[in-house]
């Protein structure tokens, strides 16, 4: 007679920790996409920067507003591996998307008010956490997954 089979295993019941590691994922996906959406903005809505702006040299300004978020990101992803070590992700991960945040509303300020100035400013401060967060954000995802 053959042995009978065991009886089937019920799943595990979902943790706490189980949950809060599929909501810092979703977060993360999240807060990526709405970087890479701003980012690539000021190019969607080109014909319609250019009327708002109204600039003779719009084409320069508009090709600076992407090399000045590339600008920082030259030295900060090395920079962010020695901070990540001594201030944590935790504490990067929330400077830099305020980095982001603050750097994309002056970006939205300075279109609101046709200046150049401030949306440049906006932009290098949009590069400082953007580059640099998904850095932070791996740190911290290595950490659950």
């Amino acid at each position: 007679v053959p042995p009978h089979p065991p009886p089937p295993r019920s799943p595990a019941p979902m943790t706490q920790a189980s949950n809060a590691r599929w909501c810092i994922l979703l977060l993360t996906c999240g807060g990526l996409f709405g970087q890479f959406y701003a980012y690539d903005n000021p190019s969607a809505l080109n014909e319609q920067l250019r009327e708002v702006m109204g600039v003779e040299e719009y084409q320069y300004y508009f090709n600076l507003i992407y090399s000045v978020y590339s600008f920082p990101n030259l030295v900060l992803p090395l920079v962010m591996g020695v901070l990540m070590d001594w201030f944590g992700y935790r504490a990067l991960v929330c400077v830099l998307a305020a980095c982001v945040v603050l750097g994309h509303a002056l970006v939205s300020t300075g279109v609101t008010q046709a200046s150049w100035p401030l949306v440049i400013a906006g932009r290098v401060l949009f590069g400082v956490g953007g580059e640099s967060i998904q850095v932070a954000q791996c740190c911290l995802l290595l950490r659950w997954f």
